[in-house]
């Protein structure tokens, strides 16, 4: 008889736990989702204020303008943003990159990595690893350097 309540006891323990199980899963899901919505709308304030004026960047913000919609949408968070163009894909938006917008980030490109050259060669150590970084800095600067021709 004891045994008898005892076995009740635990598996009615056991069992209690289970039952809100995906109760607690929608909770936490819709916590995580209201979450990243903020963290998307700040992220699209920050960066329709601070962005450059090509099609990489525009396409960027649309990026996150969709990531924001769809966990917005996710917690039944009502998004006073504007709404995502849908008819204007990421596709369309890389597209729009125009040539001289291309020269430029080149350009900006090999300063960057000949500046990397110049500032990592003197300081570097002697190892596989150090050297390996100084070739792919290398390779990177006269890639970018060859198809700019320009140095700023």
């Amino acid at each position: 008889m004891k045994k008898l309540i005892l076995l009740a006891l635990v598996s009615t323990f056991a069992m209690s736990g289970f039952i809100n199980e995906t109760d607690n899963k929608a909770v936490e899901a819709a916590k995580e989702n209201a979450r990243l919505c903020e963290i998307f709308k700040e992220k699209v304030q920050t960066y329709e204020s601070t962005m450059r004026n090509d099609g990489l960047a525009e396409a960027t913000l649309i990026s996150y303008k969709k990531r924001m919609s769809s966990y917005c949408d996710a917690s039944s968070v009502k998004s006073d943003e504007v709404k995502v163009e849908t008819e204007k894909t990421v596709e369309t938006a890389k597209a729009e990159i125009k040539t001289s917008d291309k020269a430029e980030e080149n350009a900006r490109l090999c300063n960057v990595f000949t500046d990397k050259v110049q500032t990592y060669e003197p300081t570097m150590r002697n190892d596989d690893l150090a050297k390996a970084t100084l070739a792919s800095y290398k390779k990177r600067m006269s890639t970018f350097c060859a198809v700019s021709s320009v140095r700023s």
